[in-house]
């Protein structure tokens, strides 16, 4: 082979290198919870920035937190649940954020802001990405409509139930003792001795009836006749009455949890320009509202809600009336007297 050959053999090899590795898709890694996002906007946002996004999904805070702190594994994006946003930050987790980079941050509504300050002051680290509360999903064919209506907390503990084991809660520790508090005229955040030993009786008698603990398998269950009822957030509810016209939901009457779910950046992120390109993206008004329509829970942007049909607007079981939500309470991060909620809810994980 002549040298002039060689050259041009070497030269055509050096470009089809360098354009493969000029090619190499950026990666996002996404920590999310099961279900919560319009799959269809991750292919769009992957699309429009030649990257792809890789997406590992949790059930409960606890579990995110736990793997945040002892795995290798780095995000670019986390969502934790506001209590959860105030431990991170407190422990050097998140990112600080630049809301310059966020061109459309002032889609977010200024209430759900202001009360996301109790989690996160000046909202420093955090973009609400969808709040909501909990109450009951039940089955029609076993509760009825009629029966679910001014409907109790306490009937998680009927005698009536006793035994049948088709009852469900929550696998979320601050949710469950949560609803016992609130049951016994606490708020969720009251870790006084008495409150908490209230709270442990009420959940003592609920469990003799509740099957598990968890925060996905009612989504089948529920359908299937498996489970009558159980605690459940009011977007996964939806999602099921969307796909089963035997499913309902009830807010009980005594009040419920109020919560606010954020997307933050971990400080190990490898990827933090994609990762605020991706926050702005899911805070366009158009691609907030087609998210909201896929989960089903209350979206914080403003120009997004303006764009949703009038019947979720409307739609109780996602915007509760301000009456209803007058009795709701955020769950604040309950420091050294998380170990006070630990001990109850190992007590009743455990019986």
């Amino acid at each position: 082979m002549n040298k002039i050959l060689k050259l041009s053999l070497i030269l055509a090899l050096s470009v089809l290198v360098l354009s493969c590795a000029g090619s190499k898709k950026e990666k996002l890694y996404v920590f999310n919870w099961t279900d919560y996002i319009d799959q269809d906007i991750i292919r769009e946002f992957e699309k429009a920035n030649n990257c792809t996004i890789v997406y590992d999904t949790y059930n409960s805070n606890e579990n995110m937190l736990t793997k945040m702190k002892t795995s290798n594994d780095a995000y670019d994006i986390i969502v934790p649940s506001g209590d959860h946003v105030t431990i991170l930050a407190n422990e050097g987790l998140i990112e600080e954020l630049d809301k310059s980079k966020l061109t459309n941050y002032n889609n977010l509504s200024k209430s759900i802001l202001h009360k996301a300050e109790q989690f996160d002051p000046e909202n420093k680290y955090s973009i609400p990405y969808f709040w909501g509360t909990c109450g009951f999903v039940y089955n029609k064919n076993y509760m009825s409509d009629e029966e679910m209506q001014n409907v109790s907390w306490n009937l998680l503990g009927d005698p009536k139930f006793a035994g049948k084991r088709n009852i469900t809660m929550l696998d979320d520790a601050r949710e469950v003792v949560g609803v016992a508090l609130i049951t016994n005229g606490y708020d969720p955040n009251d870790f006084s001795d008495e409150a908490m030993e209230k709270a442990n009786k009420t959940l003592m008698e609920w469990d003799k009836n509740v099957s598990q603990y968890d925060s996905d398998s009612f989504k089948n269950e529920v359908q299937d006749g498996t489970i009558w009822f159980g605690q459940a957030y009011n977007g996964d509810a939806l999602q099921v009455m969307d796909e089963n016209e035997h499913v309902g939901f009830a807010l009980p009457k005594e009040g419920s949890t109020l919560w606010i779910d954020f997307l933050v950046i971990p400080k190990n992120s490898e990827n933090k320009e994609l990762a605020y390109k991706f926050i702005d993206f899911l805070l366009t008004k158009e691609i907030a509202m087609k998210n909201a329509l896929y989960v089903q829970y209350a979206t914080p942007n403003d120009a997004a809600f303006e764009l949703l049909p009038e019947e979720i607007r409307l739609n109780k079981s996602i915007y509760p009336e301000d009456s209803y939500l007058d009795k709701c309470y955020l769950i604040l991060n309950a420091g050294k007297d998380i170990l006070k909620v630990d001990k109850i809810w190992q007590k009743i994980r455990n019986n």
